[in-house]
Order: C-alpha cells, then structure tokens, then sequence
C-alpha cells in the first residue's frame, strides 16, 4: 500500500500509487504463468487511451445458475448484439463450482492420502515391535504375575491399559498439531490460488480419523503381542526371553548357517543367523523398511516421470519465442525483422481466430468453457506438434478443411475422428471441418482458449486473412536463457516502434514456459519429496527398535560371547552388520516392488492432475539413493542397540532373568 509502480502505455511511462489490494479467485498466480491484474476507476482508464463508458468485456451473471441456462442466455445476447453489428471473440462460460486450481488440489490431495495410509500401516508394524520389545523386556515379570495368581484377562487388559493411555496421549498432542498444520498447509496453497482462508475450521471426519488412527489402531495392533506373551506358562516365561523358538532347526535355518560357516567369519555368521532368528519380527520389520524403500523409489520415480511428461511436451515446441499480437500483422513484416537477425534460424507467422465450435447447431463443450481458438498451423512447419492420441497430425498434403482437436472435448462430446464440426467466426461466418485427430495438452495456459489445428491454407480459404498472423514462433541458433530473452526483448521492441502491439503477457520464451510448467507441478513435487524422507526415517526407528528387541533377548548371548572373549568392537560390529544384512535384504525386495507399483501410480496420478497418464520414467538413480540411504539408515539405527550391547558385563548378562 502506497507504493509506486511504473506502467509503460504506448511508449509513455506512467506511475500509478498502489491503493489497495484484492484476491481474484479466477485469476491464476504470475508464477503459473498468469497475468498481472490491475483495477483502475473509468476515470483513470479513460487517461489511458479508451474513451470513458467504452469496453471490451461484458461480465455476465444469471440467477439460478445452471451451465444450459447460462448458454441459453449467452446465445440470446449474442444475437441482440449481432444485430446492432457488434461481433464477440469469445464466450467464456465460468462455473462457480469449478475452480481452475482443482486439478493441482486433486492431484495433492491423492498424494496426501497416500501418506496418511503407508503413515497409518507403518504406525501399527512400529506399534506391534514396539510392544513385542516391551513384552520381551518382561517376560519375566509376566511370570511372577502368572505365579502369584494373575490371569491371562489380568495381564492383557494391563497391557492393552498402557496402550490405550499412549494413544490417549498421542491424541492429545496430535490433534491440535494435526489441526494446526492443516490450517497452515491449507492457507498456504489456497493462497497461491488467490483464495483467502483466515477462519480457522476443521473437519468433524478428519477428527474422528485421526482419533481412530491414535487410540483404536494402537489397540488393534498391540493385540497379538501381548496376547502371544499373556499366554505363556510361567515355566516359559522364567526359562525363556520372550516370544518364539530357536534358530537352526528349519532347512532355511540350515542354509543360511552353511552360508555363514564358509564365507563369513564366525561374529557375523552369527549375525546372519541372527537376522533370521525370529522370522516373525524379521517379516514386520522388512515390512517397514520395504514400505519406506518402495515408497521412495516409487516417489521419486513419480517426481522424474512428471519432469518427464513436461519435458516431453517441452521438447515438442521447435521454437525458443513465442510472440503473440493483440491485432493481425503482416507475416513478411514480422518474419522478416525476426530473420534479419544472425541469431535466428527460422521465423513463422501462424494467424488464430477464436471462434465457437457447433455439432448439429449445438454448441459443444470445450474443455475450459472458454471457447475455440482456430490455429493456422503452416504447412510443413516443425515449430511445435502437440501429443496425437487418436488419428494422426496435419500433412503437407492437408489443405482442405480439416482439423485436429484436444482429446478432453473430444471425450466430453463423444466425438471421434472423422466425425464433422461447423466453426462459427462470429461475422466471417460458419464452415464445415473434419477431425482427422486428436491430441493431449499436456501444459496450458491456466484459463485458456481450446487450440483447434487446421492447416494454413484452409483457415485463408475460411478467413480471407491472407499473410496474417497473431503468433510469431522464432527459434534461435543459440537457444540459451540469455541469448533467446536478448532477442525476445530486441523484437519486442523493434515491433512496436513500428506501430506493431506486442501482447506483453502472452510473449515467452521457452524458459520462462518451462519455468511456469514447472512451477505448477512444483508443490507436489514437494510433497512427494517429503514423503520419501517421511517413509525413510520411519523405516530407520523400525529398525532401531527391532535391534534394540535383538539386545533385550540374547542379553545371555551377549554374557557368554564375553566369558570367551568377545569385546566390545567384535560385539558392536555384530548388530551393526545384523541391521546391515537387513536394510539391504530389504532393498532387494523393494526394488522390484516399487518397479511394479510405481507404473500403474503414475497413470493414476497422471489422470488425476492432467487427464493423461504420465510419461512413465523409471528412477534408476532412486534405486542407488535409496541403497545408500539404507545402509546409513541402517547403521544410524543400529549405533545404539549396538552399544548398549557392549555395555553389558558378563556378571550382568548371566544374572538377567
């Protein structure tokens, strides 16, 4: 508020104090490539060149809302207005309910359900070694109760009484921190779409989920392992650590054994054993730690398979500037100032026309409600062919009337190649035109017309617009950031010192096109991100308390390893070595898992955000991240069960239980 800004209007730089600010819902951000809005009262704007009370948008609203009475009512308008000589470019049919954003919030929203399912199903693995450690830790103490008299009922609800009270407390610190994170996150992305969010609310269901997941989950998952240790005799529970059998009698027992004796030496062939000594806790613990390996894989594969399909797209655009005109220029002028230039190597002038696309003299339903725009696509030109879904692209030998269209109208209104369109360009006319294909828009224009491609020729023959164009496309010999802005920035001026208007919001390079592609799809690439790092430490405490469990039960081991002379370093490598041989037994499986996964995901997510399944690109350097990711998680984690194994004196270990 209060501050300067310098407007350049025909050649006159003019400064204008800002005196207010306001959120335009329908307005996309500059950093997805929208348009920067100013409001100015008449007076002002009538400073600027137009002449007060003079316009070029007409904002309708119609009460009840339904999208037919709004077309109902736009075609009425458009022959009152026809009939006093007033043409209209184009219809923009805006549905209250349909934001522009929705399918970026989609797109989110299916990641962050994602998250909150693998958390929940990690959450309850970590749960069930959690309370199996503690169950080990005493079972002993469980025998005491079972010789004084305590019943298996006794000794469960005790249990399951300590769990109830942890996720009463869970509760309590996660809901508002669960409430409060929403908010922001939620303030923080409608923000970006211009939407102001500053009442606090919540969700009744989101509640009564995450109640569910902190105290009903925690019981569910406590069950079997309290349960499996409230049952045992006192007998077991005095001569035994725990849970489970020994190692060595199974015939995987005997081949890992044989393993172990002929190529490692005897402190990790014990460790190897170790690993699969209580297969149970090894099958919950690899559990954990594949869910965190596939799920960054698979996450990061997702983040390259998007960076994929907008690259792909990226790629198919032959041109580095796109320079569009508000009014027809001549092709040879525009043309020309482009290919005088060294730093050029072709230059093409492409004329549109927006214009309203009829089936059988009803209007058909294009994919942002904003009408059709006709492009003169010339003939042979390699500046830019969109993704072809059905049929095929336009030939050289194409001449006639006929057109390629998006694959979203064509979904909306049934129609197929082959099928016959009629065009309406307002005071050119109607024409007949033929879809020969249809094609996959991969990045738009956030509120944009819906490209239809003819070729050249036809839209003349149509038009009567000879040597026209509203786009020039230029591509670069060197196609650099620099080099292509420099000769952006140089036609842009030379243009309009000749009397020639540049549309300064839709000129671009292809940096900045990618830069808000990109831009885009960047908070979920975020999240995605954060999901990888997420799943990753939750994989690195399963393991740390599955080691810890390891301790707990051969603390005797431990004793007798020291008796023979054992020390401390042998003993630490040990557990290191055990988390070791299972983080990477882990990324054996997740490998092949996330490959399996990650391809239908993509689709998934692709159909989500774009209406097409994504370019699928499979993260090969995901997989060598990952390893390195868990041979240091796994070695973090086993640091302190490790040592607290060497801190365990023979007198101790031998008087344990």
């Amino acid at each position: 508020m209060g501050d300067e800004i310098l407007l350049e209007l025909n050649s006159t730089d003019r400064r204008f104090v800002v005196g207010g600010m306001i959120r335009h819902p329908f307005v996309p951000p500059p950093e997805f490539g929208g348009d920067t809005y100013l409001m100015v009262s008449p007076e002002v704007m009538a400073r600027m060149g137009p002449a007060q009370g003079e316009f070029n948008q007409l904002l309708i609203q119609v009460d009840p809302y339904s999208e037919a009475y709004a077309r109902d009512r736009m075609a009425v308008i458009k022959e009152q207005l026809a009939k006093q000589g007033i043409p209209i470019s184009v219809s923009i049919y805006q549905t209250p309910e349909a934001h522009w954003g929705r399918p970026f919030v989609l797109g989110i929203t299916l990641v962050l359900q994602v998250l909150a399912i693998v958390s929940l199903m990690a959450s309850v693995i970590l749960v069930i070694n959690t309370m199996t450690a503690v169950i080990t830790q005493q079972t002993d103490q469980i025998g005491v109760l079972k010789a004084i008299g305590g019943t298996t009922g006794i000794i469960t609800r005790v249990y399951l009484a300590g769990v109830f009270v942890y996720g009463l407390l869970a509760a309590v610190v996660a809901l508002p921190g669960g409430m409060f994170a929403a908010y922001m996150a939620s303030k923080f992305l409608l923000n970006i779409f211009n939407i102001d969010y500053d009442d606090f609310q919540f969700s009744n269901r989101a509640v009564l989920f995450q109640v569910l997941a902190a105290v009903v989950a925690p019981l569910l998952a406590a069950l079997w392992p309290v349960l499996s240790g409230a049952n045992i005799s006192v007998r077991e529970a005095i001569a035994s650590y725990g849970l489970g059998g020994d190692f060595g009698y199974s015939r995987l027992d005997k081949w890992i054994e044989r393993i172990g004796e002929r190529w490692l030496s005897s402190p990790y062939a014990i460790a190897l054993g170790n690993v699969f000594r209580r297969k149970g806790r090894l099958l919950l613990t690899q559990i954990v730690l594949v869910t965190a390996g596939t799920m960054f894989i698979m996450v990061l594969t997702l983040s390259n398979s998007l960076s994929n399909t907008l690259e792909n797209e990226l790629n198919r655009r032959g041109y580095d500037i796109r320079i569009t005109f508000p009014r027809n220029a001549r092709v040879e002028v525009v043309e020309g100032a482009a290919e005088q230039l060294a730093l050029v190597e072709a230059a093409e002038g492409w004329y549109t026309i927006t214009g309203t696309v009829l089936r059988e003299g009803q209007r058909v339903q294009d994919t942002a409600g904003l009408g059709g725009e006709l492009y003169g696509v010339p003939t042979g030109s390699q500046m830019y062919q969109p993704n072809i879904v059905r049929g095929r692209w336009l030939t050289a030998e194409d001449t006639g009337n006929v057109v390629v269209i998006s694959q979203e109208t064509a979904e909306f209104n049934n129609l197929v190649v082959g099928d016959v369109l009629t065009i309406d360009l307002g005071p050119i006319g109607q024409s007949n035109w033929t879809i020969i294909g249809t094609y996959q828009a991969i990045t738009s224009e956030p509120i944009a017309t819906d490209p239809i491609y003819a070729p050249a020729p036809a839209v003349v023959q149509v038009t009567k617009k000879t040597q026209q164009a509203r786009q020039l496309l230029v591509r670069t010999a060197d196609p650099t950031a620099e080099t292509t802005l420099a000769v952006m920035t140089y036609l842009r001026n030379e243009f309009e010192s000749q009397n020639i208007p540049v549309n300064m919001f839709t000129t671009r390079t292809i940096f900045q096109e990618r830069e808000y592609a990109y831009n885009q799809f960047g908070i979920l690439t975020q999240l995605l991100l954060f999901l990888a790092i997420v799943m990753g430490l939750v994989g690195g405490i399963g393991l740390m308390g599955a080691l810890s469990i390891s301790v707990v039960e051969r603390t005797r081991e431990i004793g007798v390893l020291r008796a023979i002379g054992a020390d401390s370093p042998t003993i630490m490598g040990m557990f290191v070595m055990e988390g070791l041989l299972q983080g990477v037994l882990s990324w054996f499986v997740a490998v092949p898992l996330a490959l399996a996964v990650a391809r239908p995901l993509s689709a998934t997510l692709g159909r989500v955000i774009l209406d097409t399944a994504l370019d699928f690109s499979f993260s090969y350097a995901a997989v060598g991240t990952w390893l390195a990711a868990i041979l240091f998680i796994a070695t973090a984690a086993s640091l302190y069960p490790a040592y607290s194994a060497t801190r365990i004196s023979v007198r101790a270990s031998l008087a344990y239980g």
